[in-house]
């Protein structure tokens, strides 16, 4: 079914792009919004990731190779797509993380001082609740700094899982300060805007 989709899709890009791309989309959009919504859990992202991989698609639909596959190459967007959204919450988290692990200033009673003791220990209750594996390796990854590979090597796991853990505890992460709901919110978008 897709050979002859691919091939048709070849043909009719020469003769109307527009025709060209709405096959595509019709065919693929599905497969890429599982594929997506697997990765980020969230509708929304998981929707725009996709949107984003047909931009790009139309972008480059005039210089497609003929004798590549187009799905595999909406796949390889969406993967590309997928890692740079973790790449920038992963950074987004992280300066949460350390400015909540500061030591307060003196004055405990300014509005940021009380967002950050609550930021603090939302992240600390969270981290208490992730499994013991998982925990162990985030800790050793943000309090002893190791590399993925130090840390597989310590625990003697391959550096796949170590990867798969932390990027669990990130979601894990993400998904409890988002779902807090107080003038919290307002401070996550404070850090966001300015990183």
């Amino acid at each position: 079914m897709y050979g002859e989709l691919e091939s048709n899709f070849f043909l009719l890009v020469k003769l109307d792009k527009n025709k060209a791309f709405n096959l595509v989309f019709d065919a693929y959009w599905a497969a890429l919004y599982k594929q997506a919504y697997k990765k980020v859990h969230c509708n929304d992202i998981a929707q725009d990731l996709v949107q984003d991989v047909f931009v790009c698609l139309w972008d480059k639909i005039d210089y497609l190779d003929a004798e590549g596959s187009v799905l595999a190459y909406l796949f390889a967007i969406l993967r590309n797509k997928t890692l740079k959204l973790y790449e920038k919450d992963e950074v987004r988290l992280r300066y949460a993380v350390s400015v909540a692990s500061k030591v307060l200033p003196a004055d405990g009673h300014s509005q940021n001082g009380i967002l950050e003791k609550e930021l603090k220990a939302i992240i600390d209750a969270e981290i208490n609740r992730m499994p013991l594996r998982m925990k162990e390796i985030y800790l050793l990854k943000r309090e002893d700094d190791l590399s993925i590979k130090q840390i597989a090597e310590d625990l003697s796991l391959s550096e796949q899982t170590v990867k798969n853990q932390l990027q669990m505890a990130y979601q894990r992460l993400r998904a409890r300060v988002k779902s807090y709901d107080s003038s919290l919110a307002l401070l996550a978008l404070f850090f966001a805007k300015h990183l």
